[in-house]
């Protein structure tokens, strides 16, 4: 791959030589583009568009058609670069730049090197076989030497990337590295949309009828999927002991003691009525399946909820204590006994919408209340960690910077030449 774009690299150099060099034979060719005193050919743009396409094939993976088209759409664009190639030079010469022999010289010892090109014999080969000479070439190698010094001396004194820089791409970024999203200690106080007594009777009756089927020779899977619409919806979980005492207490006080093949009474949980049965049990694991039958809170309900957390965040904007209040206040069960803690989270593990209310908090701070589909949340961030940038990794973002800034500053340079020259293209795209 190395050699096939070395090969590349040597089919632009040697044609931009060849073009600039062979003006008689440049004269039985097309003028598409007129450049001060020179021009370019059509034929000098069709090497460069095939040129496109070989890159797009051997570097970027394009098939052969895609790149041949790929690279005709670019036709305009590349005319645009070799213009402003051939002005930097221009301005190079203009400037009388100059350069050693033994400048050149390391320049195609460099060049061979790069392209892992061996032996001379092999170099003149491929010159040969693209209608170039050494002597050619190393006229091509002398203006490279001085359109670079001249790049060299205008452009790249501009392109200092400052810490603050860093700082700005990383912050911008950081969503794109996994491994530098913030973490965040976080608790919360959670009000639930708790169902009147009509909801409850009926979700009762449905669970009732539910479990009444499945008495009846109904599977527990086909009839769990019809009460609840959730993907794990009595689908089969297997767990060792030691994975079943990570999951809720609800699962595993419903669990432990519950026969093989018996189906549950209905257990109240945050998300609903929880109906269980086990498949298979042994000293070391437990295969399980459940389904929850919702309970849906009345619109009176919601807003006595909306009310309840209008009233904590009121406590907590007086000075109250935030854990208190989870203790006392929140009806998440699983997490009030320890001030509503629900421990470290990346932020990037959080849900869309959890995630937009937490991120913008910083220590120390609470959210105000967030309503979800079963109840409303106030938030509070603990502590937060923000990952720092490895010395690799700000050489990284630098790299990528000065390249951004370098096409900023060329595009910029060569304007200017452009504002100062005499363009006319005659090529009708």
């Amino acid at each position: 791959m190395v050699y096939k774009k070395g090969i590349y690299l040597i089919l632009t150099v040697l044609f931009l030589g060849a073009g600039i060099s062979n003006i008689y034979a440049r004269t039985f060719d097309r003028i598409i583009a007129y450049v001060n005193d020179d021009v370019v050919t059509k034929r000098e743009l069709d090497v460069l568009v095939n040129q496109r396409a070989m890159e797009l094939q051997q570097v970027y993976r394009f098939s052969e058609r895609e790149a041949l088209n790929e690279a005709e759409r670019q036709r305009s664009e590349l005319l645009d670069r070799l213009i402003r190639q051939m002005l930097l030079l221009e301005a190079a010469l203009t400037l009388k730049i100059t350069v050693s022999d033994t400048e050149v010289e390391q320049y195609i010892k460099d060049f061979k090197d790069r392209y892992q090109i061996e032996t001379d014999e092999e170099f003149k080969k491929q010159l040969n076989r693209e209608g170039m000479t050494l002597v050619a070439f190393r006229e091509q190698s002398e203006r490279n030497l001085k359109t670079e010094k001249l790049v060299m001396g205008r452009i790249v004194p501009r392109l200092q990337i400052r810490d603050r820089e860093i700082q700005e791409f990383y912050e911008e970024n950081r969503d794109q590295l996994s491994t530098k999203v913030d973490k965040v200690n976080l608790r919360h106080i959670f009000v639930a949309f708790k169902p009147n007594e009509a909801d409850r009777d009926a979700a009762y009756e449905n669970v009732a009828e539910a479990r009444n089927e499945i008495e009846n020779g109904a599977k527990f899977e086909t009839v769990a999927q019809r009460y609840d619409t959730s993907q794990q919806a009595g689908a089969l979980i297997p767990a060792t002991i030691q994975e079943l005492s990570q999951f809720p207490d609800i699962f595993q006080k419903s669990l432990t003691n519950l026969e093989i093949g018996t189906v549950s009474e209905p257990i109240v949980g945050d998300k609903g009525l929880y109906v269980f049965t086990v498949e298979e049990r042994t000293e070391t694991s437990i295969g399980f399946r459940y389904f929850i039958v919702p309970l849906i809170a009345s619109p009176e309900a919601i807003q006595e909820a909306r009310e309840n957390a209008n009233e904590i965040y009121a406590l907590l904007e007086a000075g109250e204590d935030f854990n208190k209040l989870a203790l006392t206040r929140s009806d998440d069960h699983e997490t009030r006994e320890n001030g509503g803690d629900l421990g470290v989270r990346a932020l990037s593990e959080l849900n869309p919408k959890t995630r937009a209310v937490v991120e913008p908090l910083e220590a120390g701070a609470y959210s105000q209340p967030y309503e979800t589909e079963l109840g409303i949340h106030i938030f509070k961030v603990d502590q937060r960690n923000s990952p720092e940038l490895t010395e690799v990794e700000k050489a990284q973002i630098t790299s990528l910077l000065r390249q951004q800034r370098f096409q900023e500053e060329w595009d910029a340079y060569t304007n200017k030449l452009l504002e100062n020259a005499y363009i006319k293209i005659t090529l009708k795209e």
